[in-house]
């Protein structure tokens, strides 16, 4: 049993000798808690970024959800339940300028969920690389450092096109109203 239990002293007869192994259990405690020191402040300094991007990512998709409701009822019951009442059909011209507004608030609508689901994708790509990262901050490698514009630009690029999209249906149904209400 007694096998078991590690001696470090086990053999040794000399003070020095017992002195030497003691500075050398020391200097590897020193090492080792210096080693955890570091690997905690790893772990701390990226799970705070990490919390930081699960906190983005459920922000971003409960104001994707109030923007698209917004757009849709905004456009479409608008338009679809008090048209008749502005302009009447029967008698409306440049109608086409209408049907340009419902599919501009439709594209609208598709380009900001597509972007929810891009911005989410993007979100679950940090998260994994701050998990690596930290992985890679146990073994003393540097960080990966994701690329900012393949981060940003996607997303930029649906949200502006999203905007513009229903910028545009709604400067083609005040188009369509002006025309039509100068006519009656």
């Amino acid at each position: 049993m007694s096998d078991l239990i590690y001696d470090p002293y086990k053999g040794v007869e000399t003070e020095e000798e017992r002195e030497a192994i003691y500075k050398s259990l020391l200097a590897q405690h020193d090492v080792i808690t210096q080693e955890c020191e570091r690997k905690r402040k790893v772990y701390n300094d990226l799970s705070s970024i990490w919390d930081k991007q699960q906190n983005i990512q459920i922000e971003a998709e409960q104001r994707f959800h109030k923007n698209i409701i917004t757009i849709a009822a905004g456009s479409f019951g608008v338009s679809f339940a008090f048209i008749n009442q502005i302009v009447p059909l029967e008698n409306a011209i440049k109608t086409d300028f209408l049907l340009y507004s419902w599919l501009f608030f439709g594209l609208s609508i598709i380009f900001a969920i597509f972007e929810s689901r891009v911005s989410s994708l993007i979100q679950d790509k940090l998260l994994s690389t701050i998990e690596k990262n930290i992985e890679r901050g146990y073994e003393g490698k540097p960080y990966m450092e994701p690329s900012k514009l393949l981060i940003m630009l996607p997303t930029r690029i649906l949200n502006w096109s999203a905007f513009i999209l229903f910028a545009m249906g709604v400067l083609c149904l005040l188009y369509f109203v002006h025309l039509n209400m100068a006519m009656g």
